[in-house]
């Protein structure tokens, strides 16, 4: 099967958007909550909160117990590691921001304790920041390969019915896109947009003149990168769309944001 015939094959069920006005039908006021991602995490950083309201004890005079605690959080730009809980044993004055940390536990005197290659280390309470919203749909999504792995076989045979709320389900790419979207937003329902300065990870586009559902992967200046199901009969993850190509009168946005 083309890529072009595979599109027009794609197909939502119970509704049928073809003109703007229909659009207008469907966009609605609907007011939603993301739902919350990797919840044990969460929790624990409500928990580091309160030991960054204090200031950290000087060095040689603190004695502090460690409580264990398993979470990755992600470096930001004050992220100095430390040999032991004092800003001065500095071991690497510079890391770069947003890559994943092993957390092991979390001083009383405000520090996060840290796994490094099998190694024991620190970091200040401000050095490690929750994943974003997006960084995490987008931990989820990927994930998602193993269940829909490159190269599946995934056609308009293949039905997936939807959490979202804005259709019942959908067969094909609208499917596909349905499947791992739940995986990353649970029941939060969705809301339908045009906006397109505002895509964010996780957002499904319907494109080429609403034929084709695609996932977004990741949203760059002038495109985006997408997963798709039905692409030339198969799950695909990784092309590139310009953003010049996702415009156009009949295609449209749906976030669960």
């Amino acid at each position: 099967m083309t890529v072009s015939s595979a599109r027009l094959k794609c197909r939502l069920q119970n509704r049928k958007i073809h003109t703007d006005n229909e659009y207008r039908k469907r966009k609605g006021t609907r007011k939603m909550n993301m739902k919350k991602l990797l919840n044990n995490m969460m929790k624990l950083m409500i928990g580091a909160v309160l030991f960054l309201a204090a200031p950290a004890m000087e060095s040689e005079a603190a004695e502090y117990s460690v409580t264990p605690a398993e979470a990755v959080l992600y470096t930001n730009d004050s992220t100095v590691i430390l040999s032991e809980t004092d800003d001065a044993a500095v071991v690497l004055p510079e890391v770069a921001a947003d890559l994943p940390v092993q957390v092991t536990g979390i001083t009383s005197n405000g520090y996060f304790q840290i796994a490094l290659d099998g190694q024991t280390f620190y970091i200040h309470g401000i050095g490690l920041s929750a994943a974003k919203a997006d960084r995490q749909v987008y931990d989820v999504i990927m994930a998602q390969k193993a269940v829909f792995p490159e190269g599946m076989h995934w056609t308009n045979d293949n039905y997936y019915a939807w959490k979202g709320g804005t259709y019942t389900g959908g067969f094909g790419c609208a499917g596909f896109a349905f499947a791992v979207s739940d995986a990353a937003f649970g029941d939060t329902k969705a809301q339908v947009h045009k906006d397109y300065t505002n895509i964010k990870v996780g957002d499904i586009l319907r494109v080429d003149n609403d034929t084709h559902s695609v996932i977004v992967l990741e949203v760059r200046d002038n495109s985006v990168i997408v997963a798709e199901g039905n692409y030339n009969a198969s799950i695909h993850w990784g092309r590139e769309i310009p953003n010049a190509q996702l415009i156009d009168p009949y295609s449209y946005i749906m976030t669960r944001y």
